[in-house]
């Protein structure tokens, strides 16, 4: 049998998918196969791909109508024939040496799953790559570790959470657990998913400290589908993300303070991330309407709980105000737009010397009706603390 069946789903980029296939082909490990799904391509993709395949008898290619992404995912993992799954996305690459560093963990521990580090690229067509995502530079992953049974591998559960190594699909995995499990095909996080799906199913797992994967945070918007656009149902996501882990973690039995952190601070980050995500080009809000989902909209139960669970009002204000700061750089609001105050809320916060005028804004902003959760107020007692202490 094969050892490595790699999947690559791929629509409409002849520009790089060719070196993502090339990063494949130059690995020092050549039991494998490349199994290319052309997601209905409109451009030169398919006529390449096949061109490849001709050329290589490792690499078989599935067309397919437009169907998205995971459909892609799934259509390649049922074609598949090797030990082990990986799928590497057109626009990224696998790095060199990945397979043999994993066919060895593969010979000594036999695992159900290798969690596999991602290193991330800013790329610019004209200047090429410029540098590592600082954000994602340095995984909580500097050391392996083996897990031989079910509660060595949820024990590291939460380990692999703070580290993201579970927020991808960027790992290798037996063949009969992925074909277990098919993705949805819906929301972009459906990788993330996929992992919670299968998480009572995997018995022993590797952590492989040495970076596997390189992904690539292309300038152009239309790459990275879960890059700089806007999803209407991100936030629903993101909450999926912590309700489903929390009851998981539950059932298991893990103690609360093993991740109780842990997914309150991922909650919290993927609150800043759909802010931050209302600045898309796709985004069809105003700039009224997105005022209103920052001031009124974004909070619900569970992001409560994060903040009275963990002691992170001042957090919770800070992203919301950080965001609409973002906004407002971005686009202007008119003077007569009812959103108004949340300018003055941040001019009066920002100036360094405050007048009367200024702690008079700040609280009509606090107290505004269109921000019941009184978004500034941490800031704003804070401030009158500072000057009765003078």
């Amino acid at each position: 049998m094969l050892m490595f069946s790699i999947i690559m789903p791929v629509y409409n980029n002849e520009l790089y998918f060719p070196l993502a296939v090339q990063s494949i082909l130059d690995q020092d490990y050549p039991d494998f196969e490349l199994i290319i799904v052309d997601d209905g391509s409109t451009d030169k993709t398919p006529e390449l791909a096949d061109k490849m395949a001709s050329q290589d008898k490792r690499i078989r290619v599935i067309h397919q109508k437009n169907q998205w992404i995971y459909a892609s995912f799934n259509n390649g993992i049922r074609a598949a024939r090797g030990e082990y799954i990986y799928i590497v996305n057109s626009d990224d690459k696998l790095m060199p040496g990945a397979l043999m560093r994993m066919a060895k963990k593969i010979e000594e521990f036999h695992p159900d799953v290798i969690w596999t580090k991602v290193v991330s690229y800013h790329y610019n067509p004209r200047l090429g790559t410029t540098g590592q995502d600082k954000n994602r530079r340095k995984e909580k992953t500097e050391q392996e570790a083996y897990c031989k049974n079910k509660e060595e591998v949820r024990r590291l559960w939460p380990l692999l959470i703070s580290s993201s190594l579970v927020y991808n699909q960027a790992n290798l995995y037996r063949r009969e657990l992925m074909q277990s499990q098919p993705f949805r095909n819906d929301i972009y996080g459906a990788d993330a998913i996929f992992n919670l799906d299968i998480a009572d199913k995997i018995n022993t797992a590797v952590v492989l400290p040495e970076p596997v994967y390189a992904y690539y945070i292309y300038d152009n918007p239309k790459m990275n589908a879960s890059v700089g656009k806007y999803y209407c149902y991100e936030h629903k996501m993101f909450n999926e993300f912590y309700v489903r882990y929390k009851s998981l973690f539950q059932r298991w039995e893990l103690p609360l303070e093993s991740y109780r952190e842990i997914l309150c601070k991922k909650r919290m980050s993927g609150l800043s991330i759909e802010l931050r995500n209302l600045r898309a080009f796709n985004c069809p809000l105003s700039m009224e309407e997105k005022l209103q989902l920052a001031f009124c909209g974004c909070v619900d139960e569970v992001i409560n709980e994060c903040v009275s669970e963990s002691g992170r009002q001042e957090e919770l204000e800070s992203r919301i105000l950080c965001a609409v700061r973002e906004l407002l750089i971005k686009e202007p609001i008119e003077k007569d737009n009812k959103m108004y105050f949340a300018y003055e809320l941040l001019e009066s916060l920002l100036r360094y010397e405050k007048d009367e005028e200024d702690f008079r804004k700040i609280e009509d902003a606090v107290r505004h009706p269109l921000n019941p959760l009184h978004i500034g107020n941490a800031f704003y007692q804070k401030l009158i603390q500072g000057r009765e202490t003078e």
